[in-house]
């Protein structure tokens, strides 16, 4: 009879065991914790990056983030801002730290929100220059930055605000959708990483992108460039160091426009040069001397890839001195 009741438990323990063994690991448990950054007990700052100083992008970039029971990110994408503001971003956001979060005593999973808002450099007239003038010959609006060229307008300029606001309006028109180019092909032809003194690290990226060939930039968006370029013009023609890098930054979008085309491209280099010779007493050496390191490198005949890295790492600095 012993022998019976212990064989009757040994077999009720043996099928418990199996039980538990068949039981599926219970899924973490996650909670919505909303935004997050007051929260965190080490919020990483995000680099800025080169490309995005160079067109003067900012705002606020908002990263969908996944916090494990340790308090560590474990997933972070960005789901709104500015394209080259997202990587940033989302590395900043998974190298942020929080203490863990606990529900009923037990360590949870935590969704939540990090805003990180970027704030470019102060924008000077040659980046408003080489901005309006790239309007012309550029595919797409995405990057250019309307709200920075907008701090540098007067309230009282009626016309030049509205037709700025005018090109937003395209901008945002393109981004729903409905007049994006068709892109065929794009390559990387150069990847560049600088180590700045205060110990951030910047890479910038160069590419090439060929669009389809019956792609017509917008005739509307054309016109505005240049109603804009000579009402500003006109405003500026009382103040001699801001006119002249107005004209500097027209006449450098335009030669990077005309690399193919010989003639025009020589055209525009040489009003560059005649321009480098007037230049302002206020103008640094430093301005001057990448003015002139450009100008060499796009008079060659076939700029190369390393050309073309050199021009994008010496325009940031003209577009933000």
């Amino acid at each position: 009879m012993k022998k019976q009741i212990l064989l009757v438990i040994s077999v009720l323990l043996f099928s418990f065991s199996i039980a538990l063994a068949q039981t599926p690991p219970e899924k973490p448990r996650t909670i919505s914790g909303g935004v997050i950054n007051g929260k965190a007990i080490s919020l990483a700052k995000p680099a800025y990056p080169a490309a995005a100083k160079s067109v003067g992008a900012e705002g606020a970039v908002n990263v969908q983030v996944v916090i494990d029971e340790a308090g560590n990110v474990i997933s972070a994408t960005a789901v709104s801002g500015h394209p080259l503001l997202r990587a940033a971003a989302e590395q900043a956001a998974r190298e942020s730290r929080f203490n863990p979060t606990l529900l009923q005593g037990q360590p949870v999973r935590v969704t939540g929100v990090i805003v990180y808002n970027f704030v470019a450099d102060k924008t000077n007239w040659t980046r408003v220059g080489y901005s309006l003038a790239s309007v012309q010959h550029s595919s797409t609006l995405m990057f250019l930055n309307t709200d920075s060229i907008a701090k540098m307008f007067q309230a009282d300029w009626t016309a030049e605000n509205e037709q700025l606001k005018r090109l937003a309006e395209i901008k945002q028109a393109e981004s729903s959708g409905n007049s994006q180019p068709n892109i065929l092909s794009e390559r990387k032809i150069s990847e560049n990483t600088e180590k700045r003194p205060d110990g951030t690290t910047v890479k910038t990226i160069i590419t090439e992108r060929s669009v389809k060939s019956d792609y017509q930039t917008n005739p509307e968006q054309i016109a505005i460039s240049q109603s804009l370029i000579a009402s500003l013009q006109g405003r500026l023609a009382g103040d001699e160091l801001n006119l002249w890098q107005f004209n500097v930054g027209t006449n450098l979008s335009q030669a990077l426009a005309q690399v193919r085309n010989p003639g025009e491209k020589q055209r525009v280099l040489d009003s560059l040069r005649q321009q480098m010779q007037s230049a302002p007493s206020r103008v640094s050496a430093e301005y001057l001397a990448d003015l002139q390191k450009i100008m060499a490198l796009l008079e060659k005949p076939n700029p190369t890839a390393d050309d073309r890295r050199q021009i994008g790492q010496i325009m940031p600095k003209l577009l933000r001195n």
